[in-house]
């Protein structure tokens, strides 16, 4: 199915007097003696249920100040339905489209003048579902053309009129081709163009009388839609600017407003412009037939013009039961087909033009046409140097094809060759400034017959060597590591300069060689891209013996007896000399013999030893370290604090070794241990002896001992004790008396548990201003200052008001007044009872007496009531206290 596109001039107001015009135009022809007959050709939807043709149509015209000139009734002429014509038997066109023209005529007297006349027509409204243009339901129309000024006579004129009107339906994707131009009586230069349409009128004042001056607004186009392109997004439209031919492919549904333009030029000048306004309605509808053929490049086997002779067709059509083919050979007949997708070879290279009918002979036909292009296959290749180095490449390209005489040749050398194209069979002398592979094309062709050849040529770059030898080469001995220093290579060749060989060669980039002996030696180095592209450097270099020092020696001594022998193991050149460096504190700081005994050390620690070898620049040199140990020494001490018993003294050993230390300790009081920082509990008073011996096994070898009495003297700790009285009592009878029961005690120390009292008295009293559970302690201390603590428990009962939240004065025996009860006395008090908007109600002071619900003699209605009280308890801190609630009085 085929979607159809129906261009309409339909538009719809939305007011009773509103008239659904859907086009129309203003032309005129000169009579003579300053006469003219105006002709108003309006279309109008006659299916809409807006107001008629105008009867009489309102005209105005203006001079060209805008001055309004004249008004003028034209009288309705009547009108006539244009017909809905389709010319393609294959389509059933919609049945609910209806328009109707009328053309009214009226004959108008303007005499020259300089500026010449304007002379318009407005109606509205244009209607609600107009597709392009923003509030089209409100959006006028206006017809407007120019009587020219009287120079140059160009007042004697007769403007421009279409000939043709636009179509009313067309199908999508089957393109509009419509003749859009105009006649002129005069001969005048005509110029088409697309433009935006006039507004004009609206729903308030639909047929405006007389019209209104010009200039004239235009109507608002929506978003995507333009003058130029009134059909929206993906749809196209033009027209020739000479000829007036109109071409259109619409792609959305909808009412498009368009405006086309022709502009009368005379002598190269312009002197009038008349606006065509209509709509184009935009439909689904159905094709019942279309014969339809691809492009040649469109079908499923093709690869190229140059395939061979054989086409394989495919048919797209639809609706057809019956097919003639016909393959376009000219001078025979039998180049046809009745199958619906056949296969034909041509006799020849060349163009035809194949042609297919559906249902030939019918009714509904249809005929579509395709190009078509034959040539055998056409085969290509080149050939040239494969690779070239960089410096003086020069190359020939020669191409290899079967195509015949009179094939072209275009070449494609790059950006970099001195020639980047060239054309022809052979193209000689190419050079090239950059390496590495580059891509040459060569593309032929003959007719539509084309191929096109891609291969690479390779350039080396040019390559760079140079020899690196380690720094002092002369004095690493006969193996030496060679580094080649290369850019641009990937081949490598060494040559070492031993005379008499073929066998001191080398080709990776970085080998590594032992020279036969010392000697002065050539060395050659070859470095390139290729066997063609390549560079070549030398260096001569000086070899020696490797010149060889170690030694060895004891490992570590103790200071106290230490004595060193030193063996030398060395080699090197003859005049190879050889040195110690034993260091400050050595009993002899340096020598030049290769083996030294009895050396002795004064400090003890790290001693670095060296021995170096040296001739000519050379040095070599090898240094050990040996250690002296230090001599152990023994302290210790004890964690400082009182000694009460029972007390657990914590040893600390300070003695030194710089080998492992093994302890035996002796506590006075029969016990020992064997760690380094024991622990220890003295549980009887008195004084203690410690002894501590320590033993080494390792770099120096000792043992030490060493006694400390006094370090632990064990003191008596005094006993703590006391009692509180009352241990239970009330708020306001808080003051409670301790008693001191502790031992051996000349210091005392009492905290209360009661904020941040305390006392240092022995048997203190103490005044509790918080209630609640208790927990004093005592803490006693003796002339040593050992310390002991005891606790104890007592309980003060809280002030307590407690208030019922309801009560019923009812006058039985129970219930029947509001009391708070308090347990302990209190010093003021004073009671208040609110009702619900705030007022006091009732007051009274003393409380033994409660609230009987009563206000003003009366009981007062059930429901909830505020009371308030403030009093001074019989606390210690006896502030003015006040508490709230609310209480239920209930019968």
């Amino acid at each position: 199915m085929r979607i159809l596109i129906v261009f309409i001039l339909s538009l719809f107001a939305f007011i009773s007097n509103a008239s659904h015009i859907v086009g129309g135009d203003i032309y005129y022809d000169y009579l003579g003696n300053n006469t003219y007959r105006f002709y108003i050709s309006v279309y109008r939807d006659c299916n809409s249920t807006g107001a008629d043709f105008d009867s009489p149509l309102r005209l105005g015209v203006y001079t060209s100040n805008g001055s309004l000139y004249q008004e003028i009734a034209v009288p309705f002429p009547g009108s006539t339905y244009v017909p809905v014509v389709f010319n393609n038997p294959c389509v059933t066109p919609p049945n609910n489209i209806c328009t109707e023209n009328a053309i009214y005529e009226t004959l108008i007297v303007l005499p020259p003048s300089a500026g010449g006349y304007t002379v318009t027509y407005q109606r509205c409204c244009r209607g609600p579902n107009i597709s392009n243009i923003n509030n089209p339901d409100d959006t006028g129309f206006t017809l407007t053309c120019k009587v020219p000024g009287s120079g140059n006579n160009f007042h004697i004129n007769s403007s421009p009129r279409f000939t043709n009107y636009p179509p009313l339906l067309l199908c999508n994707n089957e393109d509009l081709i419509f003749d859009h131009s105009a006649t002129d009586p005069d001969g005048d230069q005509l110029v088409y163009s697309l433009v935006t349409p006039h507004s004009g009128a609206s729903s308030f004042n639909a047929a405006p009388n007389p019209p209104p001056p010009p200039p004239y607004g235009n109507v608002s186009w929506s978003a995507g839609h333009t003058p130029t392109n009134p059909l929206g997004p993906g749809a196209t439209i033009n027209i020739d600017p000479n000829t007036g031919l109109l071409t259109a492919s619409p792609n959305l549904l909808g009412l498009y407003v368009v405006g086309i333009r022709v502009s009368e030029y005379r002598n190269g000048t312009l002197i009038n412009s008349t606006t065509r306004d209509f709509l184009f309605r935009v439909f689904n509808c159905t094709l019942q037939l279309e014969s339809i053929l691809p492009a040649q490049d469109q079908l499923s086997t093709f690869n190229g013009y140059c395939d061979g002779l054989t086409i394989q067709f495919e048919n797209n059509s639809y609706g057809g039961t019956n097919y003639l083919w016909d393959f376009g050979v000219p001078g025979i007949t039998t180049d046809v087909s009745t199958s619906f997708e056949p296969t034909y070879t041509y006799p020849a290279p060349g163009h035809y033009q194949a042609m297919l009918v559906v249902n030939p002979g019918w009714p509904c036909t249809d005929t579509a046409y395709m190009d078509i292009y034959v040539n055998n296959e056409m085969t290509l290749s080149y050939t040239s140097q494969d690779s070239l180095c960089i410096f003086g490449n020069n190359f020939d390209f020669t191409a290899i094809s079967d195509g015949p005489p009179g094939t072209l040749f275009e070449w494609e050398f790059g950006p970099n060759a001195s020639s980047p194209t060239g054309t022809g069979e052979i193209v000689n002398n190419i050079s090239f400034s950059t390496t590495g592979s580059i891509d040459i094309t060569v593309n032929a062709s003959y007719n539509l017959c084309e191929a096109t050849y891609t291969a690479p040529i390779y350039i080396y770059p040019e390559p760079v060597a140079e020899i690196v030898v380690p720094d002092q080469v002369e004095c690493n001995g006969l193996t030496v590591d060679f580094d080649g220093v290369v850019q641009n290579a990937n081949l490598f060749h060494w040559d070492f300069g031993i005379n008499g060989t073929l066998a001191d060669t080398s080709d990776i980039e970085d080998p590594t060689y032992t020279f036969p002996g010392a000697g002065s030696y050539d060395i050659t180095f070859i470095a390139g891209s290729s066997a063609i592209c390549s560079d070549t450097t030398e260096l001569t270099i000086d070899l020696n013996e490797a010149l060889l020092v170690a030694f060895t020696s004891e490992d570590s001594l103790c200071i106290t007896d230490n004595v060193f022998n030193f063996d030398g193991t060395v080699s090197g050149p003859p005049n190879s000399v050889f040195v110690w460096d034993f260091g400050p504190y050595a009993s002899i700081s340096s020598s030049t013999d290769i083996d030294v005994p009895n050396v002795t050390f004064s400090q003890p620690g790290v001693i670095p030893i060296t021995l170096t070898g040296s001739f000519d620049n050379c040095v070599e040199s090898v240094t050990h370290e040996i250690y002296i140990f230090q001599e152990p020494t023994i302290d210790f001490g004890i964690l400082p604090g009182l000694q009460c018993a029972p007390f657990t003294a914590q040893f600390l050993d300070s003695s030194f070794a710089e080998t492992p230390i093994y302890y035996s300790w002796d506590f006075g009081d029969g016990s020992t241990s064997n760690l380094q920082n024991p622990q220890h509990l003295f549980t009887d008073i008195g004084n203690y002896i410690i002894t501590l011996e320590i033993r080494t096994d390792a770099g120096c070898i000792d043992t030490l001992t060493l006694t400390k009495g006094d370090l632990v003297n064990v003191r008596p700790k005094p006993v703590a004790g006391f009692v509180v009285d009352p241990d239970y009592t009330d708020i306001c009878n808080s003051s409670i008396q301790f008693t001191d029961l502790s031992e051996g005690a000349n210091r005392w120390f009492y905290w209360f548990d009661d904020t941040t009292f305390f006392s240092e008295s022995q048997n203190p009293s103490h005044l509790y201003i918080s209630d609640g559970t208790h927990y004093p302690y005592q803490i006693v201390t003796n002339e040593f200052g050992c310390k002991d603590t005891a606790s104890s428990q007592l309980f003060i009962e809280p002030f307590t008001v407690y208030a019922p939240n309801a009560f019923t004065p009812d006058g039985d025996e129970f219930n029947n007044t509001f009391q708070p009860e308090v347990y302990l006395n209190v010093e003021s008090w004073h009671m208040q009872i609110y009702n619900r908007w705030g007022q006091v109600i009732w007051e009274n002071f003393d409380k033994e007496v409660g609230w009987d619900g009563t206000f003003n003699g009366k009981l007062v209605e059930t429901g909830l009531y505020n009371w308030k009280l403030t009093y001074v308890s019989c606390e210690p801190v006896n502030s003015e206290r006040v508490k709230t609630g609310h209480v239920s009085v209930l019968r």
